[in-house]
Parts: C-alpha cells; sequence; structure tokens
C-alpha cells in the first residue's frame, strides 16, 4: 500500500474535527433564528462520512500491519505500519469527536 492513504488519517481527520465545530458554531444563530436544526445535521453528518473515508483509506495497511505483526521488517517497514495504525485510530477518534460534537443537537432543540 502507498504510504500516502495513512496522511488523511493523521492530518486530515482531525482537521476535519475543527471545521465540522466552526460550521456548527457559524450555523447555529441560523438554526436558532429559524427553529430548525436540519442544516446542523447535514453538516455534522457530512463531517462524519468524511472523517470515516479518511479512516478508510489507512484501514487496509493498518490491518495487514496488525495482523502480520513483522518482527524481523525493517525500519521503513515498521515505520509505515506504524503510520498506517496511527492514522486509523487517528481518524476513529477524531469520528468520535465529531459524534460527540452532534448528539447535543440531538437534546437542545434550536
Amino acid at each position: 500500500m502507498p504510504r500516502h492513504r495513512t496522511w488523511p488519517g493523521l492530518v486530515g481527520a482531525p482537521l476535519l474535527v475543527l471545521a465540522d465545530q466552526s460550521v456548527a458554531y457559524a450555523l447555529a444563530p441560523f438554526g436558532c433564528s429559524h427553529q430548525h436544526a436540519a442544516g446542523l445535521h447535514i453538516a455534522h453528518l457530512a463531517f462524519l462520512l468524511a472523517t470515516l473515508a479518511c479512516g478508510a483509506l489507512a484501514w487496509p495497511h493498518a490491518r495487514g500491519a496488525l495482523a502480520g505483526m513483522r518482527n524481523d521488517a525493517g525500519a521503513s517497514t515498521q515505520r509505515r505500519d506504524l503510520f498506517a495504525v496511527l492514522g486509523f485510530l487517528m481518524a476513529a477518534f477524531s469520528a468520535v469527536v465529531v459524534v460527540a460534537l452532534w448528539i447535543p443537537h440531538f437534546f437542545l432543540s434550536p
């Protein structure tokens, strides 16, 4: 697997979380003034799907790295495996954060 597929999970997913929070803050006044939260739900869903896509890019190599656990591989291969696993875990954690940012919109009315 190419190494570049792990970077969206490492860098892109946390940036998507920050963008999700920014967009949610920007849409909050509109949702409150119109008493409609559909725009907030659509934004959170879009960012959740984008974050999961970042994790899906790193998953094939991370799965192979976790299943193989090569002991006598070179440092380059071990580093690539580490970045693949970290990219997937960072994307998974970022998806959890997006869901955590989304939860209050279900319970608090605009």
